[in-house]
């Protein structure tokens, strides 16, 4: 999918909408990233797996492999339990926001227009995950 041109990538009056999301993409992340810092236990870097995760999203052609990949990486205990049925249902949720955005019938569209808000909204995950390890550190006197 990456080498060649989706119908979205074809659109920027779709891609535009997609940029207007930002400030809710960014909250989304801001929520998986707490409640992976919540569920992390003792492990609270997880900053690879989330790359993984998010790489699978960018290469992926649709949210099933990525939703299939969260429970896959839940499964060998490299992501917490239960995070991930919360990041399933919020990054799901992610494909009402893709049907307003391109607002027709096109199941194809939305489902692209989804895995853009999700790639997005993986990657801000990723950031906040980043701000709150380190942030955590330097509370406990760790070197940022």
């Amino acid at each position: 999918m990456s080498a060649q041109v989706t119908t979205l990538q074809r659109r920027p009056d779709l891609l535009r909408k997609l940029d207007e999301q930002q400030r809710r993409l960014v909250e989304t992340a801001r929520q998986l990233a707490q409640r992976l810092q919540e569920k992390a236990g003792g492990e609270k870097d997880r900053e690879r797996q989330l790359r993984n995760v998010q790489a699978m999203a960018e290469q992926g052609s649709c949210w099933a492999l990525v939703e299939l990949f969260i429970r896959y990486q839940t499964a060998r205990g490299q992501l917490p339990t239960s995070w991930d049925d919360f990041a399933i249902g919020q990054l799901a949720g992610l494909r009402d926001l893709a049907r307003e955005i391109v607002g027709a019938n096109d199941e194809g569209l939305v489902e692209q227009a989804h895995l853009e808000l999700v790639k997005r909204a993986l990657g801000y995950t990723v950031w906040w995950h980043v701000w709150d390890v380190k942030k955590e550190e330097r509370g406990k006197g760790g070197r940022s």
